[in-house]
């Protein structure tokens, strides 16, 4: 049976910000506002993850110029999608 390689750096803080953005649509699907902030606060901490491997030298990340680029693209995306945040209606 073939051995999983271990994902690089860069595929963690790309999933870290899928993550993030699912959490930002949970929040807007959850009724309860507790649940809500909860998911947003998970995004939060996502999004924040990511920004502090960015501050760091690309050199000493291991993240290539163009991934990084790709992840702070990623990063204002999210940024953008908690700002615009609404929860949802409660009926």
């Amino acid at each position: 049976m073939p051995v999983n390689p271990t994902p690089s750096w860069f595929g963690f803080l790309r999933i870290e910000a899928d993550l993030a953005m699912t959490f930002i649509i949970l929040a807007r699907n959850h009724l309860k506002p507790e649940h809500s902030a909860r998911s947003l606060g998970n995004a939060r901490r996502a999004l924040a993850e990511i920004q502090r491997c960015l501050m760091k030298p690309t050199d000493f990340s291991g993240l290539s110029e163009k991934e990084a680029v790709f992840l702070e693209h990623r990063c204002k995306e999210i940024e953008s999608a908690l700002r615009a945040f609404v929860p949802a209606k409660q009926s």
